[in-house]
């Protein structure tokens, strides 16, 4: 008897914690946030809102909009805008970005990138949240 009762309480409280990180995600759907690119290590940083993505790298003067649709609390995907495309012509090489996030916590969180185009790209990313509007470059 014990032993069911102590079962059924880590199920509850697994199922609990399960919940809980999945709703932790939505307070990324809006904002601005900024991620170290692996490559050139410069700062990109990162602003949505509603169903719109833009993207600055630091010291640069390009913008770059991506269309979002969200597939479930924690998984996104982004796609460039026409006039982005329009803009940029071989944006739309890659395809569409599938970004997962696999940790979230109170101002960061990891995400995981694939991207439709390229099936052996994978990257993973700590990106943070600006709280205040730090300087964009």
């Amino acid at each position: 008897m014990i032993q069911k009762i102590t079962f059924i309480a880590f199920t509850l409280l697994l199922s609990f914690f399960t919940n809980a990180q999945e709703k932790t995600c939505s307070k990324f759907k809006e904002g601005t946030f900024k991620v170290t690119d692996p490559t050139s290590k410069k700062i990109c940083y990162i602003t949505r809102k509603g169903n719109v993505q833009t993207e600055k790298m630091e010291n640069a003067e390009e913008v770059y909009d991506f269309d979002i649709v969200w597939i479930d609390d924690c998984t996104y995907t982004v796609s460039p805008t026409p006039a982005t495309a329009a803009r940029i012509k071989d944006i739309n090489k890659a395809g569409t970005m599938t970004v997962m996030i696999t940790r979230a916590k109170d101002s960061s969180y990891v995400q995981r990138i694939k991207i439709a185009n390229k099936p052996k790209f994978r990257r993973e990313d700590k990106v943070y949240l600006v709280k205040n509007e730090e300087n964009k470059g």
